[in-house]
């Protein structure tokens, strides 16, 4: 199993790593760093940073009214419809109970007390039931986030497109930048629905369609490419929302692009959309909580979605079965699939250890009995770095593997640097260390993200805690076609560790899901 003990030391005090050219990596002094002065291979990619004066608090379109016109004295049950249309029930029997007595009958504001005491008392017992559904909006999705501090990042969202160099931004305060290479526009996707972005998704085989996951549900905006408008107005985009289903914390298009997943941390179901005929099935199961996050394979034949509790499960999209499994504590924090879909990485709340769940590419969901378990693969036990940086390594926030099978990139929860491993995925599947990315001092990374598309190798899009989104090229000549690797057929590793618990859990479907399509 490797470890971060075997990693080459960080660069010295005052220096940056910028890339790795045919397997070298290069670290210059920090002041002046510019990996164009290295390689060519990004010099056409978009330079985005985000600062402080782009960041603008939005408020909301009451708060907005409230400061041109002046206030007005509304008759109780006006106030409360209001309320109750703008917050939902449970805050307009709040605002009742608080009433004084000179705004409403005494009856109407005791019997609002009483029905204030019936409503937190159900609130109460659900949370107890579903603990996964405590908290609200905002707390909800940085629990879950794969965006480390999300609350406080300035980035908290990146997508990269995955056929053309555009990079979707999604900011504190809850726009959407895009950045492109060939146009120096940068549009910018806001309204007033889209509030706390937790995700972004582009749709595949379309240059236009973004889906941006939030607080209301989900905003698949229709960006024109041609086009020179920088703020699409709302006639652009299409808002997917259902009760119960928010805060949206992931969406993802499936592989061909004809159908969109989407998952709340708050509701057992996951939402298959189809998007152009705007249907919908709730695919629905029993246990684990809500789901967090979920990711396709990339031959979209399965999809991992992972709860808020210790339960995760692997759907077969042909009939849309699914395994259910189970980690020994915490949650699953984050995974990804390898180029060629035959295994799955992925790394919990509770351990400084990435799992690998290999699987049969054609057939049954698993090559063999022996192989129905979970490996450790990489051990990330803190070590002393000798620097400035101090400990390296600890739990995970997330994990992301370039498109070609070569390299896989980690970032930490509480560490400074990124660590990237060398991966081969041939007849035995092999992870060795790499090299350590830092920043500028007192920068922490915050996402990253690979570029789908790159060709001279693979380009690693790291976004950093004071703004600045720094491309890592890994530029590389001895490419093949189809570098994505075969099947896995063997896997070096220690004992089991995650075990499959029920191979017959069906889903249940309010409609027929051959209708749907």
């Amino acid at each position: 199993m490797t470890s971060l003990d075997k990693f080459p030391p960080l660069p010295s005090p005052g220096k940056l790593t910028l890339c790795e050219v045919e397997g070298k990596i290069h670290s210059v002094d920090a002041e002046g760093a510019n990996v164009d002065k290295i390689t060519s291979a990004v010099s056409c990619h978009p330079k985005v940073i985000i600062t402080g004066e782009l960041l603008h608090y939005a408020p909301s379109l009451r708060e907005e009214t409230n400061r041109i016109f002046m206030p007005v004295t509304y008759v109780f049950y006006k106030k409360l419809i209001s309320t109750w249309y703008e917050k939902g029930f449970a805050d307009a029997v709040e605002e009742a109970a608080n009433l004084k007595c000179n705004e409403a009958p005494i009856g109407v504001i005791f019997l609002a007390k009483q029905l204030l005491k019936v409503v937190n008392g159900i609130s109460k017992l659900r949370n107890f039931i579903y603990p996964h559904m405590r908290g609200k909006g905002e707390r909800l999705i940085s629990a879950v986030s794969q965006t480390r501090d999300w609350s406080l990042s300035p980035i908290r969202a990146m997508e990269w497109h995955p056929h053309t160099t555009k990079l979707a931004v999604a900011t504190w305060d809850d726009s959407v930048r895009i950045y492109s290479s060939d146009t120096q526009l940068i549009p910018i996707l806001k309204c007033k629905n889209q509030s706390s972005v937790s995700c972004l998704a582009w749709r595949p085989f379309s240059a236009s369609e973004l889906a941006v996951g939030c607080e209301e549900g989900v905003i698949v905006w229709v960006i024109d490419p041609n086009s020179v408008v920088t703020r699409p107005s709302m006639s652009c985009g299409q808002v997917l929302k259902q009760p119960g289903h928010s805060p949206v914390t992931s969406v993802e298009w499936s592989p061909k692009g004809d159908l969109l997943l989407t998952a709340s941390v708050v509701d057992t179901s996951m939402y298959l959309w189809d998007v152009s005929m705007e249907k919908y099935v709730a695919l629905k199961r029993f246990g684990g909580g809500g789901v967090s996050f979920v990711t396709w394979s990339p031959d979209s034949s399965k999809v991992f979605t992972a709860t808020g509790r210790l339960t995760f499960r692997v759907w077969k999209t042909e009939k849309w079965i699914s395994e259910r499994w189970t980690v020994i504590s915490g949650r699953v924090q984050t995974a990804c699939w390898s180029p060629c879909g035959s295994v799955i990485l992925f790394a919990t709340t509770e351990e400084p250890v990435i799992y690998a769940l290999p699987f049969d590419a054609v057939g049954s969901v698993f090559q063999s009995d022996e192989l129905c378990n979970a490996h450790p693969v990489i051990d990330l036990t803190p070590i002393d770095a000798k620097t400035d940086e101090g400990r390296i390594g600890g739990l995970v926030t997330s994990i992301c593997w370039d498109n070609k099978g070569h390299h896989l990139a980690v970032m930490f929860k509480d560490c400074s640097v990124v660590a990237i491993f060398r991966t081969e995925i041939e007849t035995i599947f092999k992870i060795s260390p790499c090299c350590f990315i830092n920043g500028l001092p007192g920068e922490v990374p915050c996402k990253i993200n690979f570029q789908k598309n790159f060709q001279e190798g693979a380009l690693l899009t790291i976004a950093w805690s004071t703004g600045r989104v720094q491309h890592f090229p890994f530029v590389y000549s001895d490419l093949t076609e189809n570098e994505v690797g075969p099947k896995i057929r063997s896997l070096k590793t220690s004992k089991p560790w995650a075990m499959k618990t029920n191979t017959k859990l069906f889903n249940i479907i309010t409609n027929s899901f051959n209708d749907f399509l």
